[in-house]
């Protein structure tokens, strides 16, 4: 008996964004690293799947995952639904596939969908971080 529940690709694309970079792999991860920083962000950690393939003698496309987000306007969202907690911080990947370079992240709606956590309480902070990748690379 499987407790996942059936999710359609097309569900699966109205959970996240997906954007083509104009910039290189490389330079796509420094823009958005340095962009979320400019804004007083934290970078928690970037994990390197391609180079964590690599040390098992794997193959894979560059696949990169920043983590970030800022406490300030997380945890007052944590203390209203602790459950929250799973979502956050914030994750971006930076991924090559057919030689595009792209760029895909959780919708915000999705992120407080089943928590208590209202639209309202998010479109100034957590909904900012979807305006600020979007402008980051395609810009």
């Amino acid at each position: 008996m499987s407790l996942q529940p059936s999710i359609s690709h097309q569900e699966i694309s109205h959970m996240t964004h997906t954007l083509t970079s104009q910039y290189s792999f490389d330079d796509t991860v420094a823009r958005l690293t340095q962009a979320v920083q400019s804004k007083g962000m934290t970078v928690f950690a970037t994990i390197d799947h391609q180079d964590a393939a690599k040390k098992v003698g794997l193959t894979m496309q560059p696949a990169k995952v920043i983590i970030f987000g800022t406490p300030k306007a997380g945890t007052p969202l944590m203390i209203k639904d602790p459950e929250l907690a799973l979502q956050l911080p914030l994750r971006v990947l930076v991924t090559e596939v057919g030689g595009k370079v792209q760029v895909v992240f959780n919708d915000t709606r999705t992120v407080i969908q089943g928590t208590k956590i209202e639209y309202s309480d998010v479109e100034n902070n957590l909904a900012n971080a979807e305006k600020l990748i979007r402008a980051t690379v395609t810009n």
